[in-house]
């Protein structure tokens, strides 16, 4: 495995773990959650605003650093709510235009 998957694995680990332990216990799972009504584009909606967030670095380092992971949470709803193909995501994987 690449080093850059090597870093996702342990992003992605983090990512699960917060879903896991704060994002369930306080909002619900699917397909009982704040986010099953959403689209696709609202949860961009709410990556822009974390994203903007990072920019201000006013809420400290811990903060800035969840926020990163609920980049990635909201990133990964967004891609399931678009129901993308076999075939679209093989492309994606492959980097197939």
């Amino acid at each position: 495995m690449s080093n850059r998957g090597e870093e996702w694995e342990d992003f992605s680990g983090v990512v699960e773990m917060h879903i896991e332990n704060y994002t369930v216990k306080q909002y619900g799972d699917s397909p009982d959650d704040q986010v099953e009504g959403w689209t696709a584009g609202e949860c961009m909606k709410a990556i822009s605003k974390y994203a903007n967030r990072f920019a201000t670095q006013r809420r400290g380092r811990l903060e800035t650093l969840r926020d990163l992971v609920k980049i990635a949470h909201f990133a990964c709803i967004a891609y399931q709510k678009l129901q993308p193909s076999g075939e679209e995501q093989m492309k994606v994987e492959e980097g197939i235009t």
